[in-house]
């Protein structure tokens, strides 16, 4: 399949904003889950325990792989210096203005609540910022930045080495194709989930992950590799009822692993092999129907959203800290406690997003480029034997 350079990829850009969203919605529903949080509700909801599994094993697994996908596709015809300067530009300033001064607040706030802490913010940030803290900087929500940053690096040393980023395209698609799309990578997730996960965890600390890295810088290659694969797309929407089927047989068989009784007789291989099914089947599915139904469903709703949710992830988290310290103070009923979480929270990032993306001057470290962006990008020129780009999509996040 042939397509047009200047198509877009709507179906990767409706997963990426439905993926993000899915996030700030769970960052909520922390506020009254059963484990600690920056903030957290007098409402203990124990169902969230369970309810946590419907996404929490696919997630973030599917932004890498979009995130991924989405680089490749922002690169095509870019030499390796001029993907690297976008990234840079993309992601330094965010990261950066985060780190000092949209983290500082969660922080503050989490030691007031827990009352580790009574003077204000500025002494909280003179104090965070001191020598004897910097290697406990707290990064919160910023670790995925952190980590998209750091796994673009490696997408980027395989534009700059054309050999090997080709054999890996040949063994990605040797591997997801027929019967081997969903095997093994079932396979590969429930092996770094039993030997993996059990020693490190999930840590979000980019020196200290290693169970994360295997699956999300693999996912995120992944994407990168496989994104203009036709057959792997094909092969996607062939199999999406097949994937589905297994997904929504995965995820009841994996909560009742959780609560089984058994305990750690189940913890081994039964235990990481159906994690390993749903997320895969989840992912599966969601690119499946996604590429059969949504590869064409561009929208100016969609474009508004997919330039929106970058400044949204960065300030949602802020926000809800915040809201959250306040609301919890009043003594809401649930009912009106939870929702009016949701709609500060979403709200009050759609707002800021409205507003910074007026001023020129503060797009960058907002995530978003310049209205007047100057200077010519550098381009490579496409061999003669190359095939036409896939679909572009809007962002690479």
């Amino acid at each position: 399949m042939t397509v047009s350079p200047s198509a877009r990829r709507a179906d990767l850009d409706w997963i990426r904003v439905g993926a993000f969203g899915l996030l700030i919605l769970y960052h909520v529903a922390l506020v009254y889950a059963p484990w600690d949080w920056h903030v957290h509700s007098r409402h203990y909801l124990e169902w969230l325990r369970d309810g946590a599994l419907v996404t929490n094993p696919w997630r973030l697994t599917l932004l890498f792989l979009v995130s991924g996908a989405a680089l490749r596709l922002m690169s095509r015809r870019l030499t390796p210096g001029a993907v690297l300067k976008a990234r840079i530009a993309r992601l330094a300033p965010p990261f950066l203005f985060g780190v000092l001064v949209l983290v500082p607040p969660q922080a503050w706030i989490e030691a007031m609540a827990k009352g580790s802490w009574h003077q204000g913010l500025g002494a909280w940030w003179l104090n965070q910022f001191s020598p004897a803290n910097l290697e406990t900087l707290p990064l919160n929500h910023l670790w995925f930045v952190l980590y998209i940053a750091v796994y673009s690096l490696a997408a980027i040393a395989l534009l700059a080495q054309p050999a090997a980023l080709a054999r890996l395209e040949k063994a990605l698609a040797w591997a997801t194709s027929g019967w081997r799309l969903l095997v093994l990578p079932i396979v590969y997730l429930g092996l770094v989930r039993q030997f993996l996960f059990w020693r490190w965890g999930l840590t979000n600390h980019l020196t200290s992950d290693w169970y994360n890295h295997a699956i999300s810088l693999a996912a995120f290659l992944a994407g990168f590799a496989l994104v203009g694969q036709d057959g792997f797309w094909r092969s996607l929407e062939r199999q999406r009822w097949v994937a589905l089927s297994l997904a929504l047989i995965a995820l009841p068989l994996l909560m009742a692993l959780e609560v089984h009784p058994g305990g750690m007789a189940f913890d081994g291989s039964v235990k990481a092999g159906m994690f390993a099914l749903d997320q895969w089947a989840t992912i599966a599915a969601i690119l499946g129907f996604g590429s059969r139904h949504l590869r064409r469903a561009d929208s100016p709703i969609l474009r508004y959203l997919n330039q929106a949710i970058f400044p949204c992830y960065l300030i949602h988290q802020t926000l809800l800290v915040a809201a959250g310290y306040l609301l919890l103070r009043i003594g809401l009923p649930l009912w009106i406690e939870a929702p009016a979480l949701v709609a500060i929270t979403l709200g009050g990032s759609l707002a800021v997003y409205e507003l910074v993306r007026r001023v020129d001057p503060i797009r960058p470290i907002w995530g978003l480029k310049p209205l007047k962006a100057r200077g010519a990008v550098s381009r490579m020129p496409a061999p003669a034997s190359t095939p036409a780009p896939a679909e572009r999509s809007a962002e690479a996040a």
